[in-house]
């Protein structure tokens, strides 16, 4: 059954309802009995009606705010109804039906503050200050209240002329009354006003429907108040007039649009194009479908609830578990499982291609290792080209000797040199696995440690003393300090006795000091190296220094 058809139905019989309520009014019959059971009918019929519409307001009205205004307002019709019943068939002492009737503008005065309370919160843009005014209201409709409850005090109200208990029957309006009525009729022109301008909505062209019957609550109001005698014959029960009227506003807001229901989402959910789903109960009974869902077994259903999703034929099944039962629907993947396929090959061909450049990055790695370790070799042996020269000429001198004291001299030659091969081999690798190109001072005064050690085999005394070995200097510094060391060693191997090696620092320069023990004439060796300072400080001891100009690089 379509959307239309279920409310053209529910209205019908809200129609027939208040039909059948109205005709046991006017039906008078002279039994007592058929009397009340006509008016208990009635009664049931409206307390029935309100009751189901505050359920409907619960489930279907959208906006909070304005779902708890309408509820409340419904549950005051139905107290109303309840004081009303309980006035009429169950009190019959005066006293009883006097606070029956002083309950009655309890709902009277509430509903229509609650009326305008739900139309100032319709399309609401200030909400704090939209609620502060209801509360304002509130306050003033609790005051009023109060004083209808307070009227046998002062009779500003209601006026009798009789004693206590007082009647209904016999009274006179006094100012209250009009203030009450007065405040009645402004909450209803307020909220009139109100929903004439929030109707006022771009395709709302139904905006008649809660005025209306707006205007006729206003006009019952005022002839009730004139006490015109039509409007006690046609309508004279205000409880029924005034709750059937206010609830009339209300679900012509909600018609018109002006309130937010959810009434048709089963017909959006059946006529949804492109939405393949179903929903069910717990025992997978089919309730509602829409588009080409297919037909699922039980234990394929289960499948889907315990893993969530499903995928046969390009199709995946997703589930969710919803009040009552399930919601199942099916996508069309296929495009997506032919792009994953497409991604996958793609990404088995990088991966290749990954594995392919590795390689090669590998196989170009170790060449430009390789050729930096020639490059090193090779720069290396250009540096000690002449210890390699000496080296060799020292192991031909070892192989022709026959006596055992030169053998053992040539030996610790050969040990000399050897040991500054590999010390000075060790200082380069170290200056090209240092960031900056530096080394340490604790570098040079190793080699030269290793170096005066070597010397104990050529009968030679070595010292030596390095300062502030941790600073860092350029490379070329050190292997020059170094260097200038194996030289001197060199050219005095069969002369000198002993040797001290010291090298400091000096503002931004090193300083070579050497002391040496030796017999033979050392004034040649500036003739080899100009930058030398030789002097002769006694018969056989001398003096060298030096000075090595630091290079940038250094800390």
């Amino acid at each position: 059954m379509t959307y239309n058809k279920k409310r053209a139905l529910s209205y019908g019989g809200i129609l027939i309802s208040v039909l059948l309520a109205y005709f046991c009014r006017l039906v008078r019959p002279e039994n007592v009995f058929m009397r009340n059971l006509a008016d208990q009918c009635r009664n049931c019929i409206y307390l029935g009606m309100y009751c189901a519409w505050v359920i409907y307001l619960e489930k279907h009205v959208v906006h909070r705010k304005t779902r708890r205004c309408l509820t409340a307002i419904g549950c005051l019709m139905v107290f109303w109804f309840f004081v009303r019943t309980v006035k009429f068939h169950i009190f019959h002492d005066p006293l009883g039906e006097h606070i029956c009737w002083y309950l009655y503008y309890i709902p009277m005065i509430l509903i229509p503050v609650l009326g305008l309370a739900a139309a100032m919160f319709l399309g609401e843009k200030d909400g704090e200050k939209t609620v502060r005014k209801i509360i304002a209201l509130l306050a003033f409709a609790v005051v009023l209240i109060i004083s209808v409850f307070t009227n046998d005090l002062h009779q500003l109200v209601f006026r009798f002329s009789g004693r206590p208990p007082l009647s209904d029957r016999d009274y006179s309006y006094g100012i209250l009354f009009i203030v009450i009525q007065g405040w009645i009729i402004f909450c209803l022109i307020w909220m009139e006003i109100m929903l004439i301008r929030k109707s006022r909505i771009p395709g709302r062209k139904q905006f008649w429907l809660p005025v209306i019957p707006g205007i006729l609550l206003l006009g019952w109001n005022i002839g009730n108040l004139l006490r015109l005698p039509l409007i006690k014959t046609i309508a004279g029960d205000m409880t029924a007039v005034c709750c059937l009227l206010m609830a009339a506003i209300y679900q012509g807001c909600i018609l018109c649009g002006l309130i937010q229901t959810n009434n048709r989402y089963f017909e959006l959910f059946q006529t949804s194009g492109g939405l393949d789903a179903e929903i069910t109960d717990d025992s997978f009974q089919r309730y509602y479908h829409s588009g080409d869902f297919p037909e699922l077994s039980p234990e394929l259903r289960k499948i889907v609830i315990n893993r969530s999703a499903v995928q046969e034929q390009g199709i995946r099944i997703n589930h969710i578990p919803i009040r009552g039962g399930h919601l199942f629907w099916s996508e069309d993947i296929s495009v997506l499982l032919d792009q994953y396929q497409d991604i996958r090959e793609q990404q088995e061909e990088l991966t290749a291609r990954n594995r392919l450049l590795q390689k090669t990055y590998q196989k170009e790695a170790e060449r430009r290792k390789t050729e930096e370790q020639n490059r090193l070799l090779n720069m290396i042996q250009n540096q000690t080209a002449g210890q390699l020269e000496l080296l060799s000429q020292l192991m031909d001198e070892l192989e022709r000797t026959e006596s055992r004291e030169h053998y053992d001299r040539i030996l610790g030659k050969i040990v000399v040199v050897g040991t500054y091969l590999k010390r000075r081999k060790n200082l380069v690798l170290t200056q090209y696995a240092s960031d900056g190109n530096l080394l340490t001072m604790e570098d040079l005064r190793q080699s030269l440690a290793e170096s005066c050690d070597s010397l104990k085999l050529c009968k030679i005394r070595a010292a030596y003393y390095v300062e502030n070995g941790e600073v860092q200097l350029n490379a070329d510094d050190i292997l020059k300090c170094y260097d200038t060391f194996e030289w001197l060693v060199e050219r005095l191997f069969d002369t000198m006795q002993s040797v001290f090696y010291r090298v400091s620092q000096i503002d931004d320069a090193l300083r070579i000091s050497v002391h040496i023990v030796a017999e033979a004439d050392l004034w040649g060796l500036m003739s080899e190296r100009p930058e030398l300072n030789v002097q002769q400080e006694d018969e056989n001891e001398w003096f060298i220094g030096c000075i090595v100009f630091r290079k940038r690089g250094g800390r």
